[in-house]
């Protein structure tokens, strides 16, 4: 009886150190498993292909003007960031001309959506795409001015911030008009450890206004069907902590895993001591 006794109690403190263990070191799969719902997505399902950036106030915008005829060209490039050259590269990932001379010249949209454009005066731009606006400068430069001119529009400017846990932020300077929520937070490092994947912030500049939406990644659906799946530029992105990289880093947490671990090795050191007698 006495032997039974002192197996009970064995066990007893056997389970009570393997749910330390569990309890300190499991986190539910329901929150960390993204796109739960993909298998929803075996046919294919067609998504938002229309977006285009807009221009705010505040941006900076790089256009390009090519022509056979520098000196056309010259008078309407006063802020020039790379001089015209033989091979007419068109900067900014838009091709290039061969044959044609460039300039590259760099222009800040006013807080009332202008810029100054050498000849034309202020033009309004803002909430006009980039191929708009190119569109626009090029049909006027070839209204009397320069009868070949083709124009490229490049924004400067577009970055996201992206604020985690424990005081992982920072900010992201991106290379390309489309550009998912997806992808920018791979390039951050994806999500911390001890953050929620269900309810990321995201906090956008508008015509003016500001509003917000939350993101559930564990949701394939959610994630494409947001408004925010694409970025558009100073987008905040916020990533909510659980409390758990807190818990990893306090002295509390490290001194109760410590205990638990040796508490196991001990309960475990016993187990095999009493089978051997």
């Amino acid at each position: 009886m006495k032997n039974c006794f002192k197996k009970s109690r064995l066990g007893i403190w056997v389970l009570m150190s393997m749910a330390i263990v569990a309890l300190s070191s499991c986190v539910s799969r329901e929150h960390l498993v993204l796109f739960q719902d993909a298998n929803e997505y075996q046919d294919p399902k067609r998504i938002a292909s229309t977006f285009d950036i807009r221009i705010q106030s505040d941006d900076q915008l790089a256009i390009s003007i090519a022509s056979q005829t520098k000196e056309l060209v010259d008078v309407f490039n006063n802020k020039t960031l790379i001089g015209s050259g033989s091979s007419g590269s068109m900067g900014g990932g838009s091709g290039s001309m061969g044959g044609s001379n460039t300039n590259l010249s760099a222009f800040h949209v006013d807080k009332d959506g202008y810029i100054e454009f050498p000849i034309f005066g202020r033009i309004y731009v803002e909430g006009l795409s980039r191929k708009a606006l190119a569109d626009t400068i090029q049909n006027r430069l070839r209204s009397g001015y320069v009868n070949d001119a083709v124009v490229s529009v490049e924004l400067l400017s577009f970055h996201v911030v992206i604020i985690g846990p424990s005081n992982q932020s920072q900010i992201l300077t991106l290379d390309k008009d489309r550009c998912t929520i997806i992808e920018a937070i791979t390039q951050a490092g994806g999500f911390p450890i001890g953050s929620y994947r269900e309810n990321v912030l995201v906090i956008r500049e508008e015509n003016g206004e500001i509003w917000t939406t939350r993101v559930d990644f564990t949701k394939l659906s959610d994630l494409l069907n947001s408004p925010v799946y694409y970025l558009q530029q100073n987008d905040i992105i916020y990533i909510e902590g659980n409390g758990a990289s807190t818990v990893d880093e306090s002295a509390t947490y490290k001194y109760i895993t410590a205990v638990s671990t040796i508490a196991s090795f001990l309960v475990s050191m016993s187990a095999i001591i009493i089978a051997a007698f």
